[in-house]
């Protein structure tokens, strides 16, 4: 038998060991849990399914550098079928502010056009800060494009612990080694976009 608080414990008659539980209070899928000292109490199992889900797109083409995207950004609202679970993310300016702490999925897929006969390349880039100040690279990537071909894609992603929701933020940059080179973006439809998943409690 496990040591338990001996008010946790009585006799029946016959002289066999007794539980007593401590009272409920009505919460549903509540579990008995011990402090480590064999004191019983509820508990509420932690929070561990995906909460919030959502996708931002860039609605508009531009060409060469932005480091950070700040403008053309918009929920993702169309055509149809499109889903957001839970609260939504915010933005000003192309800081990107979580709706609630916890382990968060950032994922960022960038579309690239650059005229046929053109060699480049481009990097994308997720920053995060945990002081709403300093950013630091979380994840890059870079993708090149050759003569024969005018588009290409790139994709990256992170799991960031957000802690304080004031403080937490991420931001995305495109950089291209030719002005040519242009980041793609339609208002109807994911070209270039970042999706953002809550998986778990911090």
């Amino acid at each position: 038998m496990s040591k338990l608080q001996v008010d946790q414990v009585s006799k029946t008659s016959a002289g066999a060991d007794t539980f007593t539980l401590p009272a409920a209070d009505g919460t549903a899928g509540q579990y008995l849990k011990t402090d480590g000292s064999g004191v019983l109490s509820w508990g509420t199992p932690p929070d561990q399914k995906i909460t919030h889900a959502s996708q931002w797109r860039l609605t508009a083409d531009f060409a060469g550098d932005k480091a950070p995207i700040t403008s053309s950004l918009l929920e993702v609202d169309a055509p149809v079928g499109f889903g957001v679970l839970g609260s939504s993310m915010t933005q000003v300016l192309g800081v990107f502010t979580f709706p609630a702490t916890g382990f968060w999925l950032i994922k960022f897929f960038g579309m690239f056009y650059a005229p046929s006969g053109y060699s480049t390349s481009n990097k994308i880039t997720i920053q995060t800060t945990t002081d709403d100040s300093t950013y630091a690279i979380a994840t890059d990537g870079s993708q090149a494009i050759g003569q024969a071909y005018d588009t290409t894609s790139c994709v990256v992603e992170y799991i960031f612990d957000v802690t304080d929701i004031a403080n937490c933020k991420c931001r995305f940059h495109v950089d291209v080694n030719n002005a040519l080179m242009t980041t793609m973006g339609n208002t109807d439809q994911n070209e270039t976009y970042m999706t953002f998943l809550r998986l778990a409690d911090t």
